[in-house]
C-alpha cells in the first residue's frame, strides 16, 4: 500500500526543517505564527496556546495530536495549568496522508491506518488525499470504512470506491438482495470532497425473483375401439363403453342345392360398434419465474442486470400416446415471468409480479458526522 505522510511540522526540534526549528530560546511571537495561523499578527497569550482537546472545535489553534501530547491541554475537563514554551518541541498543526494511485483495496478500513499515528479521534486537523482504487464484493461490507469517530477530517477523492451488487431473488429468496454501501462513517465531523474525477457509487439492488406462471388445466384424452360380433352380443373392453352400433352386412352364408341347381343363401347379419374410453389428461405444471438480475457493482462492474427467463408454458397432453387430447379441452400453463433486472449503481431492482421486491440500491455514503462537496451526477450514485 502506497501512503505518504506530510506534517506541518515537527517545529522547535532541531533538525533544520521546518522553521522555527530552534529548540531554545523559543519566542511567544513564533509561537503566533506557527499556530494561530488565522490571526498571525497581535499579541498572543499562553491560554490560547493550550492544546486544545475539545472535539468540537472545527480550528483548533494548538490541535490535539500524538505528536503534541506533551503539551498542557485546556477544555472543560483538563484545566491544567503546568504550560511550558519548551512542550511545543516536535509540536505538528496539520496532518495529510496521500494515496497512491495504483493502490486496490478491498473494504478498506481507514481506521486501522498507522499512518494516522492514533489521529483519526483527535482534533488536528488532517486531510486523506485518496487516489487509489476501493472495492466490495459483499454487500454487508463497505468498499472504505471508517468504523470510529473521526473529526477535522476531510477526506479528498480523487480515486474510486465501488459497492457491491445485490444478489436477484431466486425461487427460495424471492426479494432481491440489497446493493452494498461504497463509503460508511461512523461518526464525527469529516468533510467528503470529491474532486471531478472522484467516484463513489453505491452498488445495485438485486432484481426480484419472476412471478409464476399462470396454472394449466388438465385436458380429455379420448380413444375409440371398434368390435364386431355375428350373431352374437356387441362387448366393449374393460373401461370402454358402446357408443354406437351399425350393421356390416352378411357374415355367415350356407350353400343351398336343389334339383341340381345351389345358390349361397345369408344366415347371419353382423354387427359392429365403435367402444370409446375417456381420461383426464396430465395436469400441465405451473412454470416458475426466473432468478433476478445482480445489480452493477464491483461484483458485476460490467455484465448483465437482466433477470432470466422463467419456465416456458406446457400444454396439457395424454400419457398413453394411444389417447388423443379432445381439441378445446384443458389449458396451457403460461411463461413464467422473467426476473427483475438489477439496479444499476445505487439504484434500486426491478420488481415484478412476485410476492417480494427488488432490492434497495447500496449507499454511496452512509453513516453521520460527515458532510460532502463535489457531488454531482457524475461523482455520486447512491444516497448520501
Amino acid at each position: 500500500m502506497g501512503l505518504t505522510i506530510t506534517k506541518s511540522g515537527p517545529y522547535f526540534n532541531g533538525s533544520g526543517q521546518p522553521v522555527p526549528n530552534n529548540q531554545t530560546d523559543m519566542k511567544f511571537s513564533q509561537l503566533r505564527d506557527t499556530f494561530r495561523l488565522n490571526n498571525p499578527t497581535g499579541a498572543i497569550s499562553a491560554s490560547e496556546l493550550r492544546r486544545d482537546v475539545d472535539t468540537t472545535s472545527v480550528d483548533p489553534i494548538v490541535p490535539d495530536a500524538t505528536e503534541n501530547v506533551a503539551i498542557s491541554p485546556f477544555s472543560i475537563a483538563f484545566r491544567s495549568f503546568d504550560w511550558k514554551v519548551s512542550q511545543f518541541r516536535g509540536a505538528i498543526k496539520f496532518y495529510d496522508v496521500e494515496q497512491d494511485a495504483s493502490d486496490n483495496n478491498a473494504n478498506f478500513n481507514i481506521s486501522t491506518l498507522a499512518e494516522f499515528n492514533g489521529n483519526l479521534g483527535k482534533t488536528i486537523k488532517k486531510k486523506f488525499i485518496m487516489r487509489g482504487t476501493h472495492t466490495s464484493t459483499n454487500t454487508g461490507d463497505a468498499a472504505a470504512k471508517i468504523l470510529t469517530a473521526a473529526f477535522n477530517l476531510t477526506l479528498e477523492v480523487h480515486g474510486n470506491f465501488y459497492g457491491a451488487g445485490g444478489a436477484g431473488g431466486t425461487s427460495s429468496s424471492v426479494d432481491g438482495a440489497p446493493g452494498g454501501d461504497a463509503l460508511s462513517i461512523n461518526s464525527g465531523r469529516v468533510t467528503v470532497d470529491i474532486q471531478s474525477g472522484g467516484r463513489i457509487y453505491g452498488g445495485g439492488g438485486g432484481g426480484e425473483f419472476g412471478g409464476n406462471g399462470t396454472a394449466g388445466a388438465a385436458g380429455t384424452c379420448r380413444k375409440d375401439q371398434t368390435v364386431t360380433t355375428c350373431g352374437g352380443t356387441l362387448t366393449c373392453p374393460t373401461g370402454f363403453t358402446l357408443i354406437d352400433t351399425y350393421g356390416t352386412g352378411c357374415c355367415k352364408l350356407e350353400r343351398w342345392c336343389s334339383w341340381g341347381f345351389c345358390h349361397n343363401t345369408c344366415v347371419q347379419s353382423g354387427e359392429a360398434g365403435t367402444c370409446r374410453k375417456e381420461e383426464a389428461s396430465n395436469t400441465p405444471p405451473t412454470q416458475s419465474g426466473g432468478n433476478g438480475g445482480t445489480g452493477r457493482g464491483a461484483n458485476n462492474f460490467s455484465g448483465s442486470l437482466t433477470g432470466s427467463s422463467g419456465g416456458s408454458g406446457v400444454c396439457p397432453s395424454c400419457i398413453d400416446t394411444s389417447f388423443t387430447l379432445i381439441a378445446g379441452t384443458g389449458t396451457c400453463s403460461g411463461n413464467g415471468e422473467t426476473g427483475g433486472s438489477g439496479g444499476d449503481w445505487g439504484q434500486n431492482g426491478g420488481n415484478t409480479g412476485a410476492s417480494g421486491n427488488g432490492g434497495q440500491g447500496g449507499a454511496a455514503i452512509t453513516g453521520s458526522g460527515f458532510t460532502v462537496i463535489g457531488n454531482n451526477s457524475n461523482t455520486v450514485k447512491g444516497a448520501i
